[in-house]
């Protein structure tokens, strides 16, 4: 059964108020460990690095809904707890899913001598291609959590690198659209705990270049670096930006929303502690973006009080379930797929 618009209203979990509780036991609350029957397919970048994505497909008992392609945060990979439980949720409902590994993530790992960041929209488009020749008359949904959600709308509004003509919607949950400003919030005493994790993942995933790429530049890190630090001396030369300022400004996604022209729902929330809500502030007019910023919620948290029609309290999964199948029904009203 596919759940109709207007959603329910997102109320936070009494006994989780505040962003920094909604973020962090909102990761933390129990998910899948692992799917089975998953397909690793390894995907050739022109440049020689090598993306792997993960494929689960529905029951043969499941009325087939459509595709839809999960792409992890910052530090993340295709096994992280949010990526298993939705994809496993969206293969219940009938949905061939997929998830992304960002290079040298997951299963990736050892293949791509290139870092990612938040302005990787060129492996965005290489993924989302990749599926549609796999299933080019299925209706594709493609959802980018966090910095995936900005390196997505840049991707649809840049007009630079290729888009699947069946892709008939998109979710960005909590982009970072303005990477200055987050990472200015990653640096307040309040976030260290969020900067220290991050920067700690993105060291040890050099430190893995440096294993499998012997000729990998060896980088020399502080001990109490920030995320900014980091890109400074990492992000920014390694991809050819001049200063972590250049590359906020050339990859914030902000700057782009206006030439998106697929369907867009973009969920943010008041209080995540650092992707500031001002940075949704006075954007340009669009009408294939629909911006949702809820009253509470954190960083990709959303646990609610009252359980969902999904029953479950995770009311992030049922805004993405609800706005997806919505772009499905829309696309086979109006379009080819039937």
């Amino acid at each position: 059964m596919l759940i109709d618009t207007p959603h329910i209203p997102f109320r936070p979990h009494p006994w989780l108020p505040g962003g920094h509780l909604q973020t962090i036991i909102g990761y933390y609350l129990p998910n899948p460990r692992r799917l089975s029957h998953t397909r690793l397919h390894h995907i050739k970048l022109p440049d020689g690095d090598t993306l792997v994505i993960c494929e689960n497909r529905p029951s043969r008992k499941s009325t087939f809904v459509g595709t839809i392609v999960f792409m992890h945060g910052l530090g993340g990979e295709a096994s992280s707890p949010y990526m298993l439980r939705l994809a496993d949720l969206f293969r219940a409902r009938g949905w061939n899913t997929f998830r992304m590994n960002h290079r040298g993530c997951g299963e990736g790992k050892g293949l791509a001598r290139q870092i990612y960041h938040s302005g990787r929209s060129d492996d965005v488009s290489q993924v989302l291609m990749y599926v549609a020749e796999l299933y080019p008359d299925s209706p594709m949904v493609a959802v980018g959590f966090s910095l995936s959600g900005n390196a997505l709308l840049k991707l649809l509004g840049e007009n630079r690198y290729a888009i699947p003509q069946n892709l008939c919607g998109v979710i960005a949950v909590t982009p970072p659209i303005d990477l200055s400003k987050c990472a200015a919030a990653l640096c307040k005493p309040s976030n260290k705990i969020y900067d220290l994790r991050f920067v700690l993942m993105l060291k040890d995933a050099i430190k893995e270049r440096r294993q499998h790429f012997p000729d990998f530049p060896e980088i020399k890190f502080h001990w109490n670096m920030t995320i900014r630090d980091f890109d400074e001396i990492c992000t920014a030369p390694l991809n050819n930006f001049t200063s972590a300022e250049d590359y906020y400004a050339k990859c914030s996604a902000r700057q782009f929303l206006s030439g998106i022209t697929v369907p867009t729902f973009l969920l943010a929330s008041d209080d995540d502690p650092f992707v500031p809500k001002e940075m949704y502030d006075d954007l340009h007019a669009n009408g294939n973006l629909e911006v949702h910023i809820t009253r509470g919620g954190g960083h990709m948290g959303f646990v609610s009080a009252e359980k969902t029609p999904l029953g479950s309290h995770r009311w992030m999964d049922y805004a993405i379930v609800m706005y997806s199948e919505k772009f499905v029904r829309i696309k086979k009203t109006v379009g080819s797929f039937q």
